[in-house]
C-alpha cells in the first residue's frame, strides 16, 4: 500500500460538496497566481500585482472572503454564467426582494412586457403567474428612471459620438476608454457623469456606472478659497454643503465623490430601510474606483482570465480612431489592446496623484440624491396616475369594507369572534386617520401589529394579507372609475411618452424637469457591504433559497407583479394556518 503523508488525517467528516468547494477554492487560487512575473496581460507601466488567495482572500482591511462554486441550477449559472461577471444591480437589487429578483430572471423582467411570457416554472417547479397590469405600471416606473438618467447625462455631453465594438475585447476596451475619458473631464471640468467602473468583488468580476462623479475640497479649503465662508452653487441647484466643484485651474488637492441619482414619483423621501440597496450600491461603486485608483488593487490578468478576454488581441483600427485614444494621424498601423488601455489608464493616475499630488482617493462620505421623476402621459396626453402604495389605496375604501376584509381573514390564524372583531375594527379606525404618505411605510408596520401580540407573527401576517387584498381592490375599482383597461395592463391603445422630454433642437432645464426632492448622506461601511455581498453570492450561486420580504415590509408586496402567485406569500400563509392549528390542538 502506498504511504501517503495525508493518512494521518480523517477526511470523512466532510461532506463530497465540501470537499468539491476546497478543489474549487485552490484552483481558483492558483488560477489567480500568474505563471510569469511580468505578464504580457498587465499594464506596461510596471505595477505590483497583489497575489489573491481566494480560499481566505482579503477583500479589505478587515475582511476575508470563501469562494462558493456555483450549483447547476443557481441563479448563476442560468442567468449570468455567460456573461463572466455580475452588474452592480445583480449584487444589491435583490436587497428590496430576492425573491422579486429571482422570479424577474425567470420570467425575463429585462425585456419589453409584451415580449415576456404570461408564467413561468420556478426552480422548485411552481408556475408563476404574471400579473400583467402591475407588470406594466411597474415598466413605466422603470421608464421614468432612464429618462432622467439620460436627461442628467445629455446636460453633460449634448454630443454622442458612436463606436461600434465588435470583439469581446473591444467592448471592455470601450469600458476603460470610457473610464479615462471621464476621469480626465472629472480633471478638468470638476465632474463627470455614468462614469464606468469594474474589478473583482468576492472572487468575481463585477461591472457598474457611476451616475456622477465631482471633485471634493474640504469644508474649510472651500470657505477658504470663497472667502467669507460662502458657498459655492454647483450647477444645478443640487443642495451640497461641502461638495464643491474645484476650479478647473486649482491645484488643490481633492477627493472624488460619488452621487447616485434616484427618480421617485412622490415628492418625499423614502424610508431609510428603502434607502438599503441604493446605499449598498455607492459602496460597491466606492470599492471598484478605489481599487482602480490604487496601483495593484485590481488583479488584470486574473480578470482577462475571469471573463475570457485576450489582452494581447489588437483592436481594429476604427475602434482605435473612435475612441480617440490613439494617434490616428500618423502614417503608421495603429496598434492597441486591453494592455495599452489599462497602460493609459495607469499613466492618468499616476499623474493626478503622484506627480501633481492632487488626487487624495475616493471620499468616504457617500451621497444619494432624489430627483422628481418625468411624467409619463398617452399620445393623447393623459397623464398616467398610479396608486402605489397600498395604504393610498385603503384610504379609498369604506371603513366598514375594511373592517370586514379583516375579521374574515383572521380566523386563518386562530383568531375568532369578538376578538377578531375587535382587532379588525381597531385596524379599520386606524387606516382612516390622515397619516402623511412620508410615513406611509412605518404606519404600514404599525397597523399589522396593532390590537396583537408582538410576538404573534402569524396573526400579523394574517392581518397583511387582509389588508393588501382589500387595497388591491380598492385599486381595481379606482382604475376602473377612470376607466383604465386593468386587465389588459394598459390604460391606453398609444404607446406612452414622456410629456416633458427635451425635443430636437431645444434646450432643456433638468432641475425643473426633475427637481430634486431631498438627498441623504452617508459614510462608506466596509463591514456592511462584505456581510451583504457574502450573503447574496450565496443565493447567486444556489447555496440558499431566496428569502422574502419580513412582514413590516409586505408593503412592497403592492407592487409586485407575482405577489399572487409568490411562494414566499404561501409559505407565510402554511405557516400562519399551522400556528393555527396548534393553538386549536392547545
Amino acid at each position: 500500500m502506498t504511504f501517503d503523508e495525508y493518512d494521518e488525517y480523517d477526511l470523512s467528516e466532510f461532506t463530497s460538496e465540501e470537499l468539491t468547494a476546497v478543489d474549487a477554492n485552490v484552483s481558483h487560487m492558483l488560477r489567480s497566481t500568474p505563471e510569469h512575473p511580468a505578464s504580457s496581460a498587465g499594464p506596461k507601466i510596471q505595477i505590483t500585482l497583489e497575489q489573491s488567495n481566494v480560499v481566505t482572500a482579503p477583500t479589505t482591511a478587515n475582511s476575508t472572503f470563501l469562494f462558493i462554486p456555483p450549483a447547476a441550477d443557481s441563479p448563476y449559472s442560468q442567468f449570468r454564467s455567460w456573461k463572466k461577471a455580475f452588474s452592480v444591480t445583480d449584487l444589491v437589487g435583490p436587497a428590496w426582494c430576492e425573491l422579486q429578483y429571482e422570479y424577474g430572471l425567470l420570467g425575463k423582467k429585462d425585456k419589453p412586457p409584451h415580449l415576456r411570457p404570461s408564467s413561468f416554472m420556478s426552480r422548485s417547479g411552481k408556475e408563476v403567474h404574471v400579473q400583467c397590469d402591475r407588470a406594466t405600471r411597474s415598466d413605466r416606473r422603470l421608464k421614468r428612471g432612464k429618462s432622467t438618467h439620460q436627461a442628467l447625462e445629455d446636460e453633460l455631453r449634448p454630443v454622442k459620438v458612436i463606436v461600434a465594438a465588435n470583439t469581446p475585447e473591444e467592448r471592455f476596451g470601450l469600458r476603460i476608454a470610457q473610464l479615462i475619458t471621464g476621469f480626465n473631464e472629472v480633471i478638468v471640468s470638476g465632474k463627470t457623469r455614468e462614469l464606468p467602473v469594474f474589478g473583482i468583488i468576492h472572487g468575481h468580476p463585477v461591472i457598474g456606472v457611476i451616475d456622477e462623479v465631482v471633485q471634493v475640497r474640504t469644508a474649510s479649503e472651500s470657505t477658504d478659497k470663497l472667502g467669507g465662508g460662502a458657498k459655492s452653487p454647483s450647477s444645478n441647484g443640487d443642495p451640497r454643503e461641502h461638495l464643491q466643484l474645484s476650479n478647473a485651474s486649482s491645484q488643490d488637492a481633492y477627493t472624488l465623490g460619488l452621487i447616485d441619482y434616484k427618480t421617485r414619483r412622490a415628492e418625499y423621501l423614502p424610508p431609510e430601510e428603502d434607502s438599503r440597496s441604493p446605499k449598498l450600491q455607492l459602496m460597491l461603486y466606492h470599492r471598484m474606483l478605489a481599487s482602480l485608483l490604487t496601483p495593484g488593487m485590481v488583479d488584470f490578468p486574473l480578470l482577462w482570465s475571469l471573463m475570457d478576454l485576450d489582452p494581447n488581441r489588437p483592436f481594429s483600427r476604427q475602434f482605435v480612431c473612435d475612441i480617440e485614444l490613439g494617434d490616428a494621424t500618423s502614417g503608421g498601423e495603429l496598434s492597441m489592446d486591453l494592455n495599452s488601455l489599462v497602460s493609459e489608464w495607469v499613466a492618468v493616475v499616476h499623474r493626478e496623484k503622484t506627480e501633481e499630488g492632487r488626487l487624495k482617493g475616493v471620499n468616504t462620505e457617500l451621497e444619494l440624491i432624489y430627483r422628481r421623476a418625468l411624467n409619463l402621459t398617452d399620445n393623447q396626453g393623459k397623464e398616467h396616475v398610479e396608486l402605489n402604495d397600498p395604504l393610498q389605496a385603503l384610504a379609498l375604501e369604506e371603513q366598514l369594507v375594511i373592517a370586514r376584509a379583516i375579521a374574515e381573514k383572521l380566523p386563518e390564524s386562530g383568531v375568532e369572534g369578538e376578538g377578531a372583531s375587535n382587532i379588525a375594527n381597531t385596524i379599520a379606525e386606524k387606516i382612516k386617520l390622515p397619516y402623511p404618505p412620508e410615513h406611509y411605510p412605518s404606519a404600514w408596520s404599525e397597523l399589522i401589529g396593532a390590537s396583537s401580540d408582538q410576538e404573534n407573527v402569524a396573526l400579523q401576517w394574517a392581518i397583511q394579507d387582509s389588508l393588501l387584498s382589500c387595497a388591491e381592490q380598492a385599486r381595481m375599482n379606482w382604475y376602473h372609475s377612470k376607466n383604465e383597461l386593468v386587465s389588459q395592463g394598459v390604460g391606453s391603445s398609444s404607446a406612452p411618452v414622456f410629456a416633458e422630454t427635451k425635443h430636437q433642437g431645444q434646450e432643456s432645464d433638468v432641475s425643473k424637469m426633475s427637481p430634486i426632492i431631498g438627498t441623504r448622506k452617508f459614510p462608506m461601511d466596509d463591514a456592511q457591504l462584505d456581510s451583504h455581498l457574502a450573503d447574496i453570492l450565496q443565493w447567486w450561486m444556489g447555496s440558499r433559497k431566496p428569502r422574502g420580504v419580513t412582514v413590516a415590509h409586505t408593503y412592497r408586496c403592492f407592487t409586485c407583479e407575482y405577489q399572487g402567485s409568490c411562494e414566499w406569500r404561501e409559505e407565510k400563509a402554511t405557516e400562519v394556518a399551522a400556528a393555527a392549528l396548534e393553538r386549536r390542538r392547545q
